[in-house]
């Protein structure tokens, strides 16, 4: 019979996961892109001026509410314990699903999605810097998720996609300069939906023991 002394002795003890590091290094990540952000595209005028508007005020309160929400999940995941719940991020995103769903029900009173936001030239370009953004915010989440023991392989890795998007498109809408309801359900929402897709795909590979 093999005795415990042989079974624990190639053991070697390994640092404890902290999500304080985590998330500071996630923090680091966004202020990167932030600043990216502001550096080749330039900030809107009235946010430089320190009076956004108040749609802008709502959809980046939205986007880090739902960013933060997420990644605190995530950070939860390195470390599962019986009994243990990060169900939050669900009210996050019900809330968040608030602005497509309000964009869906005017283009329903409207009888057609307006032109200008279904079209505009800067969709795109929501599209590329959020999901751009993501790529390094979610990079390092995801490097980080390796030192911890997730089990829920591919729950994590949602999360990881929706909290990298969630950061990533509030660094492009402080320089979007949209502010319609019908803009954000379209667009914004097409980012995050592909940020989290593209972390179902790309995260459970680099994450699964």
């Amino acid at each position: 019979m093999t005795s415990i002394e042989e079974l624990v002795a190639d053991l070697r003890p390994i640092k404890r996961v902290k999500p304080q590091r985590g998330a500071a290094l996630v923090i680091a990540a966004v202020s990167s892109t932030v600043v990216g952000v502001w550096m080749t595209a330039g900030l809107r005028t009235d946010i430089m001026a320190g009076a956004p508007h108040p749609i802008v005020m709502l959809r980046g309160g939205m986007l880090l509410l739902l960013g933060f929400a997420t990644l605190s999940a995530v950070l939860a995941s390195a470390q599962p314990r019986v009994g243990r719940s990060s169900n939050g991020w669900r009210w996050a995103l019900a809330a968040a699903l608030l602005f497509p769903l309000t964009a869906a029900y005017l283009s329903i009173i409207d009888g057609s999605i307006p032109e200008a936001d279904l079209h505009a030239h800067n969709g795109p370009w929501c599209l590329k810097i959020s999901c751009g953004s993501a790529l390094l915010i979610g990079g390092t989440l995801t490097a980080w998720l390796r030192t911890g023991a997730p089990t829920a392989i591919n729950r994590s890795a949602w999360l990881v996609g929706l909290a990298a998007g969630s950061f990533g498109a509030f660094a492009y809408s402080l320089h979007c300069p949209s502010t319609t309801i019908t803009y954000i359900g379209i667009w914004y929402t097409a980012a995050l939906a592909l940020c989290a897709v593209l972390g179902r795909l790309i995260v459970p590979p680099l994450i699964r023991w």
